[in-house]
């Protein structure tokens, strides 16, 4: 929509939908009618580019191509290219419902990657080794050790690095004697 002011009461999205505008006099009669299309939504109003010129503050209606929604608009502002014969046009949608079926609520912040802590330093394989040798044995060691591969398989499930069907074939092939490895695979 026109500049890029801080104070907009919702954020813009880029997109292409073609709509019909239709604009009408001060006695309700139809004075102009055409088909637009959008460069931008917000959830209040659309900036449209078409090849009529229009008047601020004129009143019509806007009905989406696609599904026949139909919403009352008001022309907010209008900016001429004589260059490529278009228009670009503010509307603000009258109506007080969702015409556009879409959210215009900012996109949640990306979740922050969990770090060690700044200060430690990552351990070396003998390290951590040395420390999973000294964690108590019993139900509580399994524990650790299995929350440890868990953690280690989702990393590598979300790196693309192996998918769970590939580390669950590869866990099967180890398990078999080397017998049943000669005959083939389980997966």
């Amino acid at each position: 929509m026109k500049g890029t002011r801080k104070d907009r009461r919702s954020r813009r999205i880029p997109a292409a939908h073609r709509l019909l505008l239709t604009i009408f006099g001060p006695t309700g009669s139809e004075i102009a009618k055409e088909i637009v299309s959008t460069v931008e939504l917000s959830q209040f109003g659309a900036h449209v580019r078409g090849r009529r010129i229009l008047r601020p503050e004129a009143e019509g209606l806007l009905t989406q191509l696609s599904s026949g929604r139909q919403a009352r608009i008001r022309i907010a502002w209008q900016k001429s290219d004589t260059t490529t014969g278009f228009s670009d046009t503010g509307v603000e949608i009258l109506s007080g419902f969702d015409y556009w079926g879409m959210s215009f609520a900012e996109p949640a912040p990306a979740p922050a990657v969990p770090s060690c802590g700044a200060a430690s330093t990552p351990l070396t394989t003998e390290e951590l080794l040395g420390e999973l040798k000294q964690t108590p044995s019993g139900d509580s060691g399994a524990r650790l050790l299995e929350t440890i591969w868990s953690g280690l398989i989702e990393q590598l499930e979300a790196r693309s690095v192996i998918s769970r069907d590939e580390l669950i074939c590869s866990v099967r092939s180890i398990a078999q004697s080397p017998a049943h490895r000669k005959s083939g695979s389980l997966c």
